[in-house]
């Protein structure tokens, strides 16, 4: 991969937020890359700092109670967190937008949607009012909303749940941008509005040329859109690969859960009437992660050096790796597990 192909380089990227309760490391030395006309996966359960991740990226953390305390985010080369706050309004929304969760608390209420799309048009390209209406109807237009001169001037709560999110991927969309987050775009949608939306951002992105970072805990909409897959736990990446190797052959225990959980079309027929498998036991909270692998108390595979030692990613970025000592085996010492074995990573 050359230096010209990377758009985003997130390097040990730490987000920590401070309560009464102690320090919650909601995001927990994340690394990643991502190229143009990428997509890339990023899944994991509720809680586990996909959403932290998109928020940190587009420094958006609320301070107090939330702080970036460490790492790098690289766009183009240039560091975000180095950047003041006038250089970063200028970057976000225009040169790299996010989809956020719930439209209908995204949207403002009070506005129409093109006031709300005018509102980019008029920041980032210095539009006057009624050429950046027009740009608003055009955009609304290609997001394949009905009728957009007439939606234009409707409010959020005038529209369908699909339609809100149409005007979301619109606002995001409005200025080309290099990355495009899109943070559970489908959640909450029925199944054909879902799979309208997944082909309008597969279109957009192959028209723009732009890299997506899709966070969702579907496993499906990731094997439709993402090219490379980045599995989260309690803050911390513990695998990762392109989307045929983590689901043809998942590498860490937690990623072979979240694929037992999974219904299959037409296992019934095949394996008769069987209850899905669920991971054991909740996700640890984060303000008193177990020793050890975080996963562990959960794991059905776990054994002695789990508890003891957080294991580290197995091999370099850009294989197939995972942050699990059954994915490094070393001869006579994890097999056997003694105390003493001499091992890599850290201890906690």
């Amino acid at each position: 991969m050359t230096e010209t192909e990377l758009l985003l380089e997130v390097d040990n990227l730490q987000t920590h937020f401070f309560s009464f309760d102690g320090v919650a490391k909601a995001v927990d030395g994340v690394s990643f890359n991502l190229k143009r006309g990428e997509t890339l996966g990023l899944v994991g359960e509720s809680g586990c700092g996909k959403s932290v991740t998109a928020l940190s990226i587009m420094r958006l953390i609320q301070s107090p109670p939330g702080k970036i305390t460490g790492g790098r985010i690289l766009f183009n080369g240039t560091d975000l967190l180095k950047l003041s706050n006038e250089k970063m309004r200028r970057i976000r929304g225009d040169r790299i937008s996010m989809i956020f969760q719930e439209p209908m608390t995204s949207l403002n209420p009070v506005y129409t949607i093109a006031d709300q799309i005018k509102e980019v048009f008029v920041n980032h390209r210095n539009l006057d009012k009624k050429a950046a209406f027009k740009k608003a109807v055009e955009v609304i237009r290609k997001v394949h909303i009905p009728s957009p001169d007439k939606r234009a001037e409707e409010y959020p709560h005038q529209l369908s749940g699909g339609m809100r999110q149409r005007a979301m991927i619109a606002m995001a969309l409005a200025c080309n941008p290099d990355i495009l987050i899109a943070d559970e775009p489908t959640t909450a949608l029925d199944v054909s509005i879902q799979a309208q939306i997944i082909d309008l951002m597969l279109k957009l992105k192959e028209e723009f040329n732009a890299a997506i970072l899709m966070i969702t805990h579907d496993l499906g909409v990731i094997a439709e859109m993402a090219q490379r897959v980045l599995v989260m736990y309690a803050g911390r990446v513990v695998e990762e690969g392109t989307t045929q190797e983590i689901f043809d052959n998942p590498l860490h225990p937690y990623t072979r859960g979240l694929m037992n959980a999974v219904p299959v079309i037409g296992r019934r027929a095949t394996e008769g009437r069987k209850r899905l498998q669920e991971i054991p036991g909740v996700v640890p909270s984060l303000f008193d992660l177990p020793k050890g692998c975080a996963f562990h108390p959960r794991c059905p595979e776990a054994f002695d050096l789990c508890r003891k030692m957080r294991p580290d990613m197995s091999a370099e970025p850009g294989v197939h790796r995972a942050a699990c000592w059954l994915a490094q085996p070393r001869p006579g010492e994890i097999q056997s597990c003694p105390a003493e074995a001499p091992v890599s990573g850290e201890a906690l």
